[in-house]
């Protein structure tokens, strides 16, 4: 018999247990119910079962529970109510059979019950008895649920992104968002209850088809591209995501679509600027190095004639101030020719016509004809120039290239280093079987974002000491384009006011003794 028909296997019984000592066979029934059961008279319970005191987590005995009194239980905010409806019930007025509540438990955290009463007469007295039952997981849920929902709403109704929930079943629309009506300029009562071929929203007949085939083999799909006709008969792109789901157990289809139009746009003028600006570099990569010839050749015969007018080769100039000119002359023109150098190699590279001639080569003498070529230089700059090579050890290298790398690693060096420094050039096996040919300065040092800036082409590390050497600020990143096609490794190592190691690093495969010959 159920607890909330008549309420507890009929008044008289219940009434009977007041005068027994020990717990009937109702008592223990009453116990074991799910429910709990309480009867009340004015602001003190009479009786509870087992249950109320799970309820609630109360550990002590039912009459301890009692005792506390009504009010203990009861949320203080519920209060008011529930002794408004005690008083009219006793009294034989209307009230709710059934309503909700909250309780306290015994650690001070809140319950909620819903709790059906009606008035019995206990020993004579007219007393309300109530079934509760806890209802607090289910109202958390329910509150969970409430809010998902409503900030689904929120989402769906402000979202620019177009929304649809249609049926699976039939594929007949059941809402839409104001986005939807927006793009496609329709009322609500002309896309409720219709398909989308109906009301006719895609360019492509056959996607639909297609879509709904594909979506039938999974849950979800996301960034499908499709052309849609929006508002005006105007062809726009949109990516469509889709998801399946469940609306009060029947199964829908919940269809986002965002216009990407503008970003296809963008997207194509972005890559065709960038086609136009790799053609005109390399227009000008190409340029250059097709010019190497034209520009090199008028420079060297300046050159040649600066010099026989320097040295008098052919008779006196008349004017010890000539003589000057002409040193002057020969000096910018070096200059000027080395520069010019170094922008045709970085356009050889950039343009991918560096070419590598790779046999096996002794680099002791490469190497020593570059420390010939810049100890004047070092002397002038009051220079320690210092060097240590390992005497037995060939490389697979192009000539040319190792004593360009070697070249602008000292000269480079020696501009950056202040008198009395010192710079030294190494080249010594390391541990894994490779080379590491490395230049080592006590100059001015670098930043790490100096370093970056002295990476690049052009870049130039803005110091007094390096505005007293003019260069063209391609040193660094020709070796690193030299190592590169070498298959070796650049690195740099540097602290400002301590100095700089830049080192190129071959791999053992380009590395083997001369014994091995």
């Amino acid at each position: 018999m159920s607890v909330q028909g008549e309420l507890i296997l009929g008044r008289e019984n219940l009434s009977l247990m007041a005068g027994e000592a020990g717990k009937t066979g109702t008592a223990a029934l009453l116990d074991a119910l799910a429910e709990g059961v309480m009867v009340r008279s004015g602001d003190r319970f009479i009786f509870v079962n087992e249950t109320v005191l799970k309820i609630v987590g109360y550990e002590g005995t039912t009459e301890q529970f009692m005792a506390e009194g009504v009010e203990r239980w009861v949320h203080p905010d519920d209060v008011g109510f529930v002794q408004s409806y005690y008083d009219k019930r006793i009294k034989g007025h209307d009230v709710p059979e059934s309503y909700e509540l909250r309780l306290l438990r015994a650690d001070g955290e809140t319950c909620w019950v819903t709790c059906r009463a009606s008035t019995i007469q206990w020993n004579g007295e007219t007393c309300v008895a109530a079934c509760v039952y806890d209802i607090t997981e289910q109202k958390i849920k329910n509150r969970q649920f409430e809010r998902a929902e409503s900030i689904f709403r929120s989402i769906f109704r402000l979202t620019p992104e177009v929304m649809l929930i249609s049926s699976l079943s039939d594929g007949k629309i059941i809402d839409v968002n104001p986005a939807f009506l927006n793009v496609f300029g329709r009322r609500r009562d002309e896309v409720i209850g219709h398909t989308t071929q109906e009301i006719n929203i895609w360019a492509d007949q056959t996607f639909l088809g297609r879509f709904v085939e594909e979506l039938k083999m999974t849950a979800s799909m996301t960034d499908v591209p499709t052309t849609v006709r929006t508002r005006g008969n105007l062809i726009r792109h949109f990516r469509i995501f889709a998801q399946k789901i469940e609306i009060e157990g029947e199964p829908m289809l919940l269809l986002i679509g965002r216009d990407v139009t503008e970003d296809l746009v963008q997207a194509q003028e972005l890559q065709r600027s960038r086609d136009t600006a790799e053609l005109a570099n390399r227009a000008k990569s190409e340029f250059l190095a097709n010019m190497s010839h034209e520009l090199r050749t008028p420079l060297n015969a300046i050159l040649g004639f600066a010099e026989i007018l320097r040295e008098e080769m052919v008779g006196p100039l008349g004017s010890p101030r000539y003589k000057e000119y002409a040193h002057d002359i020969h000096e910018s023109g070096t200059h000027l020719l080395s520069i010019i150098n170094d922008i045709l190699d970085l356009s050889k590279v950039e343009a991918g016509r560096l070419e590598a001639y790779l046999t096996w080569i002794d680099p002791l003498e490469s190497l020593e004809m570059c420390m010939t070529l810049v100890q004047q230089r070092a002397f002038e700059a009051s220079l320690s120039l210092e060097h240590q090579f390992d005497q037995n050890v060939l490389i697979e290298a192009d000539e040319r290239l190792i004593k360009q790398i070697a070249l602008n690693l000292l000269s480079n060096a020696i501009k950056f280093t202040e008198p009395g420094g010192k710079v030294a050039m190494n080249l010594e096996k390391t541990g894994t079987g490779g080379l590491c040919l490395s230049v080592t300065d006590t100059g001015i040092g670098m930043t790490a974002e100096e370093i970056k800036i002295a990476k690049r082409p052009f870049g130039q590390v803005d110091s007094s000491l390096s505005r007293r050497h003019e260069g063209s600020g391609l040193g660094l990143p020709l070796v690193t384009a030299f190592a590169e096609k070498l298959s070796a490794t650049m690195t740099i190592d540097s602290r400002p006011g301590v100095g700089t190691r830049v080192s190129v690093v071959f791999p053992p495969f380009k590395v083997r003794e001369k014994d091995d010959d």
